[in-house]
């Protein structure tokens, strides 16, 4: 404020002194002051530079390759800390029991334990009977009943020890097996066997005793030519020593390299020694026979592009010595070829190929296939070879297929037909025996397949044999069925298999037969209920088909089982 009185004041003064210079002067204003600038003249003309002297200049570039090695710096990623997971502990032991009509009964039990790396150890064991319920059929096919008591009866004890070692594991196992089988096949003959039709059917007892081990190679080395090796015997006794058979089998595999690829060299031999009180000489002396055999069959196994291939050769020796005469068999070299090539990858893939098997598993497989057969029987080394090809494939993810043909070839087929003459007094004894003939016949068949995420799966298929004559006896013409898996959720599981079996020929002391075709059926249900517990139900022969199994020997008919597995 006292600012603005000063200047006031000032302002005051100067203009009254000022008043005084102006007196006299007569100021005119017409119009206010306006500043003018004259307009700009903007030269645009540009000078015209011309270069009198023109001259490429050189140029040279230089580059310095220089290649850039990066170092970065990787920092550590610590390891992802997984919990521990609690193993849970998995039932080792089982038992099981079965029971239906015909008085069949069904045990078993398994021990041993469950979860070990360095070695595991087991024991099983295993009861069968049945009783009843069969049928045989006399001379003119006519079925009737001639014994009041038939069994079947099975029972086994086995076990094993597994442990691994340094380089290898040892794998060792042993059984002992008991069985009976009833010979309900003989017929009544009217004054002759009318004791035995009033009580039991005549029995067979047989007593097996077997041991094998085995070592396994487990490391990898090129250059590493053992693999594995295994030794096993069998004891084996029938009626109490009516035949006896010791057997010993062995086996080395050996693999070589050599360039890119591994040869094989694999060898197998074979001794039964095979005795007995019903084995004698033309003069009533007890004969043993030596039945050995061995094979080595060196081959090469890979592929050329697609094609995958197999190549080898099967060199073969058998030979039968008695305590009098020795036989050396010529030897018998068929060659190992298999071959497989996808004409369309997934879709469909052709193969093929060539192969000759020695069967030297001695009289007790033989009587294992066929328990009826007569304790005399003859045994004889099995030659066949066969050559087959095929098409397999997927048609879609849940459809697959086969079909193929194979043409078989026998020195000598060990064919099963009736032995009337055993007792030696011209009486069906219902004993089967043995025939070794030469046989050559044409096997087509195929299959399909299906399966999908809901459990079901499918199988259905179909075999014929072609050039089977009258000569041949029980080989059935054609076999055609199915099969039939679905899992519920892993609560329920099914299982089904259907067989038709075509026709066959027997021969009854001099008359050719005709054994009609039959259906086989099996069904099987499994219903878990929890981790511990099974039910079971299974059947046998759903048709009820009162067919011939052999010629005199029926099948029992329609069988049903009820059964409970308790793990824990």
């Amino acid at each position: 404020m006292k600012q603005l009185v000063v200047l006031f004041l000032m302002t005051s003064s100067v203009y009254a002194i000022a008043q005084p210079v102006l007196s006299g002067v007569d100021i005119s204003v017409k119009e206010k002051y306006r500043a003018q600038v004259a307009e700009a003249i903007k030269i645009t003309g540009q000078p015209n530079v011309r270069d009198t002297n023109i001259q490429k200049l050189p140029v040279e570039i230089n580059l310095r390759l220089r290649t850039l090695i990066p170092s970065p710096k990787m920092e550590l990623i610590p390891p992802i800390r997984i919990a521990r997971t609690k193993l849970y502990r998995l039932p080792s032991n089982t038992v099981m029991l079965s029971t239906g009509n015909f008085y069949t009964t069904l045990l078993g039990f398994s021990f041993g334990n469950a979860r070990d790396p360095i070695q595991t150890w087991g024991v099983q064991g295993r009861y069968f009977s049945s009783f009843g319920g069969f049928q045989v059929s006399d001379e003119m096919g006519r079925r009737k009943s001639v014994f009041e008591n038939s069994s079947w009866l099975e029972n086994g004890l086995s076990g094993h020890y597994n442990r691994v070692l340094s380089r290898g594991r040892l794998l060792t196992r042993a059984s002992a097996n008991h069985d009976r089988y009833s010979f309900y096949g003989q017929p009544h003959i009217l004054g002759t066997n009318d004791s035995d039709t009033l009580g039991n059917a005549p029995l067979r007892w047989i007593r097996d005793y077997q041991a094998e081990v085995k070592y396994e190679h487990s490391g990898y080395k090129r250059k590493q030519l053992f693999q594995s090796a295994n030794i096993g015997s069998h004891h084996w006794i029938d009626q109490g020593g009516r035949q006896v058979e010791t057997g010993l089998n062995s086996a080395v595999n050996w693999r070589l390299p050599a360039a890119d690829i591994y040869i094989d060299l694999p060898l197998k031999a074979n001794l039964n020694r095979l005795s007995g009180t019903s084995r004698t000489d033309s003069a009533g002396r007890l004969i043993t026979n030596n039945y050995w055999s061995a094979q080595f069959a060196p081959a090469i196994a890979d592929s050329a592009g697609n094609l995958s291939f197999k190549i080898g050769l099967n060199v073969m020796f058998d030979g039968v010595v008695s305590d009098s005469i020795g036989n050396f068999s010529r030897p018998y070299f068929p060659p190992v070829v298999h071959v497989e090539f996808p004409l369309v990858k997934n879709v469909l893939n052709i193969y093929g190929g060539y192969e000759g098997i020695l069967e030297n598993g001695g009289m007790r497989s033989r009587v294992k296939q066929t328990p009826f057969l007569a304790e005399n029987s003859r045994y004889e080394i099995v030659r066949s070879s066969s050559l087959y090809g095929g098409v397999n494939g997927r048609l879609s993810s849940a459809v697959g297929y086969r079909f193929g043909a194979r043409q078989r070839s026998y020195d000598n087929y060990a064919m099963v037909t009736r032995n009337p003459d055993y007792f030696g007094i011209g009486m069906d004894s219902g004993r089967l025996s043995l025939d070794y003939v030469k046989l050559n016949y044409f096997e087509p068949s195929g299959e399909l397949t299906f399966q999908n995420s809901l459990g079901w799966e499918l199988r259905g298929f179909a075999l014929f044999r072609i050039g089977i004559n009258d000569s041949i006896y029980h080989l059935p013409s054609s076999q055609i069925g199915g099969q039939i898996h679905f899992n519920l959720k892993d609560k329920i599981r099914f299982e089904s298999t259907i067989i038709r079996h075509g026709e066959r020929k027997a021969l009854i002391g001099w008359s050719l037969i005709d054994l009609a075709p039959y259906w086989d059926g099996r069904l099987s249900v499994v219903y878990t209920y929890n981790d511990q517990l099974n039910a079971t139900l299974k059947i046998d022969n759903i048709f009820n088909s009162r067919i011939d199994w052999w010629s005199g020997y029926t099948v029992q008919g329609f069988r049903a089982n009820l059964g409970l597995v308790y793990k824990f």
